[in-house]
């Protein structure tokens, strides 16, 4: 078949670029992936032909036999195709076999995203090739929304060299200046915004920035982002000024309300309408207007609102993601109830649309995320996607704890918090470096295999290694340190990301046994707590879930041996917030 005539990424969703010259292996990697109609695979018999082909079929999934006339010469292409700027961040597979595992670290440290053994079973294969299609895919479109946030962060510069030009004419000719001072203190505060939240990657936290700054802009009391999920929308997050103390952990945040999109609701109807509702009294709406205000939210809360704005959050398709509603517009001077303006709408709108952009960025990065994740699900069925969103909300809990203990907060606080929630994902996405014979073994792994498992953590860090990024080091730190010990019991140690033990610069030999106390990151501590207290009170294969009670009789047991005690402590004073994330994550 001719380059030509090939599947382009546009007809199916996964582009698979075989090369091998084993033409047997061609026939069955084709009929394993032949039932799966979004897969699309082509076969090279030469490396000088795959570097081409690569540039000219743009595909979505490298696979590469590492017996291709030699090792070398695979590793070589590989190599290459990393090099390119054309095909650097394309996923590549290596088909090795069992006798080869010993060149896993080669392969990885060459830049293959996965390494399996010629073959895995067939529907294995299949969600591999998928998971790292759409990762790829959505990186490309990751790509795309980034430069739409800077043409709208371009737009705001341009709205506030307006308001400056509108308040020197405003200052030397009309009465009233001081209000448009106001209108530039609000734009200037929106445009600082923006660029801070391009700076957040986890969807969590994007959804409480973006509240609680749009709540701000407009003094509203209350607030909730709803995101669409096919006729309903979902309360992503929401805050509530009268109803939370302030600095408790909320419990709304996590909240599993959906509201129809239809004229039931005032969101519904943003969401179904496309257009912008700003009420005065949510309880005297006129029975003419085309929507209504459902009180069954005020009857549970006991809450009374009054003044309500909801805006949809529209991309740049025109498809409703969300809305945005705001609640209870600060009052007047004299007790009077207040209701948002026409200014307050235009402010909302600009906001919407860049927080549109950066919802869709950071979705698109939790969900190359998730994908890392299910590539370890794959290999290793106890990580669970639930297991993965329990630890990092159970993280983020003693990481709060222990920060406001300290005094920190503010955009410093948020971004540590962001980078710590998504390296706790990753924690283990190493194990797709493992075995499957080991992964899957059902009963005790012996000595020597136990040695290979925890080289999950080597592995994993060496997936994070060429990066230069804050968030690489933070997930580099997490996934090589996250089974350290507080009594120096734990692994890998003190090794480098070859796992070669490190030098002891004082004595010049190199450095045994496992990291202590202070030596092990602070967010890997945090991780490891997180990470054996949803073990232990999950169901697994091998053993029933524990009870709360005996899970916290070990980890009290473990203070100072396995666990960081002031970390044992925080545990403890949060149980209440560790079982909320415990229950909106499906815990047994």
């Amino acid at each position: 078949m001719a380059l030509s005539e090939r599947a382009s990424p546009g007809q199916r969703s996964a582009v698979v670029l075989l090369v091998t010259s084993d033409a047997g292996l061609a026939a069955r990697i084709r009929a394993m992936t032949a039932p799966d109609r979004e897969i699309a695979v082509h076969a090279s018999q030469s490396v000088g032909d795959a570097e081409i082909e690569a540039l000219e079929l743009h595909p979505t999934v490298v696979m590469l036999d590492l017996d291709l006339k030699g090792r070398t010469p695979a590793l070589d292409l590989l190599r290459r195709l990393r090099r390119r700027p054309e095909t650097g961040a394309l996923p590549v597979i290596v088909l090795g076999s069992a006798e080869e595992s010993q060149l896993r670290g080669a392969v990885f440290d060459a830049g293959a995203a996965d390494y399996v053994e010629k073959l895995p079973d067939p529907i294995e294969l299949r969600a591999r090739i998928r998971n790292l299609s759409a990762a790829f895919n959505m990186s490309e479109e990751r790509n795309e929304a980034v430069a739409a946030m800077g043409r709208l962060q371009r737009q705001l510069r341009d709205a506030v060299r307006e308001a400056e030009e509108a308040r020197r004419v405003a200052a030397s000719e009309v009465p009233g200046a001081d209000h448009l001072l106001g209108w530039q203190a609000r734009v200037d505060s929106l445009t600082r915004l923006g660029v801070e939240l391009s700076r957040i990657h986890d969807f969590h936290l994007l959804m409480e920035r973006i509240l609680t700054e749009a709540r701000a802009l407009c003094g509203a009391d209350a607030g909730t982002i709803y995101t669409r999920e096919g006729d309903a929308l979902r309360f992503a997050f929401s805050q509530n000024d009268t109803l939370e103390q302030p600095g408790k952990h909320s419990t709304t945040r996590f909240s599993s309300l959906v509201v129809p999109v239809s004229a039931r609701s005032i969101a519904g109807w943003s969401a179904m309408s496309g257009e912008i509702v700003n009420v005065v009294d949510a309880y005297l709406i006129d029975p003419s207007a085309p929507y209504a205000f459902d009180r069954s939210y005020d009857a549970v809360t006991g809450y009374r609102t009054r003044s309500v704005i909801a805006v949809p959050l529209r991309n740049a398709a025109d498809v409703v993601l969300g809305v945005l509603q705001l609640l209870n517009a600060p009052g007047t001077p004299d007790g009077a109830p207040g209701r948002f303006t026409r200014e307050d709408e235009r402010l909302v709108e600009h906001f919407a649309s860049m927080a549109t952009v950066v919802i869709e960025r950071a979705q698109l990065t939790e969900s190359v995320i998730l994908r890392m994740i299910r590539m370890a699900e794959v290999r290793d069925p106890a990580e669970t996607g639930q297991h993965i969103e329990r630890v990092a909300g159970y993280s983020c809990v003693v990481f709060d704890e222990w920060a406001r203990r300290r005094g920190f907060e503010g955009a410093g606080f948020e971004r540590q918090r962001d980078r710590l929630r998504i390296a706790a994902k990753l924690h283990d996405v190493g194990k797709i470096g493992i075995s499957d014979a080991i992964l899957k073994k059902p009963g005790r792994l012996d000595p020597d295999e136990m040695r290979q498992m925890q080289q999950h953590t080597v592995i994993g860090a060496r997936l994070f290694a060429d990066s230069p990024t804050q968030f690489d080091e933070t997930a580099r730190d997490v996934v090589l340190n996250h089974h350290e010990r507080w009594d120096g019991g734990g692994y890998p140690g003190y090794v480098d990301l070859d796992g070669r033990p490190l030098v002891d610069p004082a004595t010049g030999l190199p450095r045994s046994g496992g990291k202590r106390g202070d030596d092990i990151p602070l967010f890997a501590r945090i991780v490891c707590i997180a990470d054996v207290f949803d073990a232990l009170t999950s169901r697994r294969a091998y053993k029933e879930a524990w009870s709360e009670e005996q899970a916290l009789e070990f980890i009290q047991a473990e203070r100072g041996r396995q666990f960081d005690p002031e970390l044992v402590d925080i545990l403890f004073a949060q149980l209440e917030a560790m079982r909320t994330v415990r229950t909106a994550h499906g815990g047994d």
